[in-house]
């Protein structure tokens, strides 16, 4: 590290700590505590306004100078800003009940035990300069805990006590020499968006008398629920008089609604066809109704009066059938391209196993008619969201990870899927990282790495890119992903996903991603499961909940 003009070169991320920044940095734990600079100073909007920010591995800087030295730095409360992101609700987790070794901290329930609070007390942000550190010190630097001590899969992958606070998060490896047993979490690195500059959005709670708690959406915007009463409501398309068309694999429907007196509520849902088994996407084609199944893609049309179809055609037939286990995959993604062709996704048959069939696993492409089926892209465990990005040819798609190695790994993927690629399934998730099953380092590097991952167990489902202009304009192109979230047998301390999300692209590539919508988990259980996306020509978006049969519209106003 060298000093240069009053700021010091860090030559492993080579980025440059200056000023006040630099006297914090090395007067409060340097390295250890705050970890690399992971950026420049930069302004960014916090809730009071905009302030100058440096964002290392382990903390965010901000920088303000209304306020007397040393409170002219403050920290950002990043162990709760991502249990946030992660969808885990701190207020719900289990509370402690101290004892021996122990502090009961009792603004937010939780104790702090053994080489935990040894740490906590042994370090803090010099206030008094005093020797030693006070109570009101480590609370400034840490923050309140937010959790007990538990077993958790890092960023890493490796399996760790974790205990979680305001401002970090604890990891306790005993195989570490003294003093590095207890080493802080790289929340920074892991919550940094290098094209946020803008700062963290605004939230506010949009409320209705029949849901269970309110949702969150960004200010400017709102969501309202477009119809309710429904069974099971997955993947919509728009047919060309307005009426919204779903596939439902709980019932094995295809449905449609009808806002028949226009105030954008859809009052009618009418049967369309049954028997469809696990059918959960409907798609127009040529002006006609495409629904995709298990085993096959059929088109729908002569319809009566009642919305009910009178024909029905199978257009791809013997599609593979069947779930092995628990993680087995039946529903099946249609879609159409610019080229005229069907791509369908379809997922596998199990967890982690090598299938017996190419048509698994895999994105196909098939002609309008049915005919030529071949294999797009393979290596994908459960692509179930794919869309083309808009004015391109490029396919993208939302991949769900696999199970059994961790409630912190692996990432869920999105990824662009192009013509004879594969994307690791089942030899490797996230950025080609060996499953142990097959620990086949070779074959991981032959494949693609993800362009974007997400935490575990998200389990994304509906992706749609917005190609409206009802939002802001930097909403333009950027994709929007409905994630299903977690199964109680994935994690069962705590609820992960079950939100809405937008991703930023920039000149065709995603940079980062912020919520959306969220708000659908109350005390650890959740009241809604987004599935579907559909992006509507007046701009906004219509998200379906298969879990509460509902479907929301997200609107912005300004």
């Amino acid at each position: 590290m060298q000093a240069q003009s009053g700021s010091r070169l860090f030559p492993e991320t080579g980025l440059r700590v200056g000023g006040r920044f630099l006297s914090f940095w090395d007067g409060n734990g340097g390295l250890p505590v705050f970890g690399y600079p992971n950026s420049d100073q930069r302004g960014e909007r916090g809730r009071e306004g905009v302030f100058t920010t440096q964002w290392f591995e382990r903390e965010r800087f901000e920088l303000h100078p209304e306020n007397l030295a040393p409170y002219d730095v403050l920290l950002g409360r990043l162990g709760d800003e991502l249990l946030r992101r992660q969808g885990r609700d701190w207020r719900s987790f289990p509370k402690g009940q101290g004892g021996p070794g122990c502090q009961l901290f009792s603004e937010t329930g939780h104790g702090v035990c053994g080489p935990f609070l040894a740490f906590w007390q042994g370090h803090g942000l010099e206030f008094d300069g005093r020797r030693g550190t006070g109570y009101a010190e480590s609370l400034a630097l840490f923050g309140l805990p937010l959790s007990e001590a538990q077993t958790e899969t890092n960023s890493s992958g490796a399996t760790v006590l974790t205990q979680w606070f305001e401002r970090a998060r604890f990891e306790y490896l005993p195989e570490n020499p003294d003093p590095y047993k207890v080493l802080l979490g790289r929340l920074g690195a892991e919550a940094f968006d290098p094209q946020a500059g803008n700062g963290p959005t605004q939230y506010h709670q949009v409320r209705q008398p029949n849901w269970p708690a309110p949702l969150e959406v960004p200010v400017g915007f709102t969501v309202e629920e477009a119809a309710s009463g429904l069974r099971g409501p997955r993947f919509m398309a728009l047919d060309s008089d307005g009426s919204i068309v779903y596939g439902s694999s709980s019932t094995s429907e295809v449905v449609r609604l009808r806002d028949t007196n226009g105030d954008g509520r859809y009052e009618t849902a009418r049967t369309v066809a049954g028997g469809l088994p696990f059918v959960h996407s409907v798609a127009f084609v040529n002006g006609q109704l495409l629904a995709a199944a298990e085993t096959q893609v059929v088109r729908l049309g002569n319809f009566d009066a009642n919305d009910a179809a009178r024909s029905t055609q199978v257009v791809i037939d013997n599609l593979p059938s069947g779930a092995t286990d628990l993680y087995g995959h039946r529903t099946r993604t249609l879609i159409a391209g610019l080229d005229g062709k069907l791509y369908l996704s379809v997922g596998s048959s199990c967890d982690v196993c090598q299938e017996d069939t190419p048509l698994r696993a895999a994105v196909l492409r098939a002609n309008a008619d049915g005919g030529g089926l071949e294999v797009f892209a393979s290596g994908l465990r459960n692509s179930v969201g794919i869309a083309f990005r808009p004015f391109t040819n490029e396919l993208w798609g939302a991949d769900m990870g696999r199970n059994n190695i961790g409630d912190g790994i692996p990432p869920e993927e999105l990824n662009l899927l192009a013509q004879g690629r594969n994307y690791g399934w089942p030899y490797c998730y996230g950025a080609r990282v060996p499953n142990p099953e097959y620990n086949d380092a070779a074959r991981c590097a032959a494949s693609e790495a993800p362009k974007l991952t997400f935490p575990a167990h998200w389990a994304p489902l509906g992706l749609a890119f917005y190609d409206q202009v009802g939002f802001p304009p930097s909403y333009s192109g950027n994709a929007i992903i409905a994630f299903h979230g977690s199964a109680k047998d994935q994690i069962a301390s705590y609820r992960s996903g079950y939100n809405v999300v937008r991703v930023r692209f920039n000149e065709g590539q995603p940079t980062g991603y912020e919520d959306l919508v969220r708000g659908w988990v109350v005390n650890n259980e959740a009241w809604g499961r987004p599935a579907g996306v559909l992006v509507l020509p007046d701009g906004s978006v219509l998200i379906s909940d298969d879990s509460g049969g509902r479907i929301f519209r997200v609107r912005y106003t300004g």
